[in-house]
């Protein structure tokens, strides 16, 4: 599976050490299946384009088995995000963390993220499917109606 690695949502920009670590998933909000994850290191305001990343994904669920990647530039369409692409087996609360080393020296930090189910995110997306053709057929049941009006008013005697 090719990635995106454009940067999606941020979801943590936090010091570490002396580095500068920002985590993007896409999908925006990351559900069961694949998701891309994206990271930009940076030291004193500039990026560091020859970090060493890697991520691990532990899942509150002990019984599922954590998830590791080693992020690179193989496939990233942003020059400044290194990414890869993960499979994300359970819904729930997941840690990841990240481990950034770039010459001897080294850094880690931690965020949780929220995986979605995938069906919740269907159901979301039918919503938003459905809902513009709910709006017009309103629309159309209205404007039928004063037309109906307007026909009643002028065939009866006034």
């Amino acid at each position: 599976m090719a990635a995106h690695a454009d940067g999606g949502r941020l979801q943590m920009r936090q010091a570490a050490g002396p580095f500068v670590v920002s985590l993007f998933t896409a999908p925006e909000s990351p559900a069961v299946g694949p998701a891309d994850l994206s990271v930009m290191v940076e030291e004193q305001g500039s990026v560091l384009l020859d970090a060493n990343v890697v991520v691990t994904l532990t899942p509150e669920d002990a019984s599922v088995t954590p998830v590791f990647a080693r992020l690179s530039y193989a496939h990233a369409t942003n020059r400044l995000l290194q990414d890869a692409v993960v499979q994300l087996p359970r819904a729930g609360q997941w840690r990841a963390v990240i481990q950034v080393s770039e010459r001897g020296r080294e850094a880690s930090v931690a965020t949780d993220l929220i995986v979605a189910n995938y069906s919740a995110r269907r159901r979301t997306v039918w919503f938003f499917a459905v809902l513009p053709i709910c709006a017009i057929a309103l629309f159309a049941w209205v404007q039928t109606e004063k037309r109906r009006a307007r026909r009643r008013r002028m065939l009866s005697p006034a």
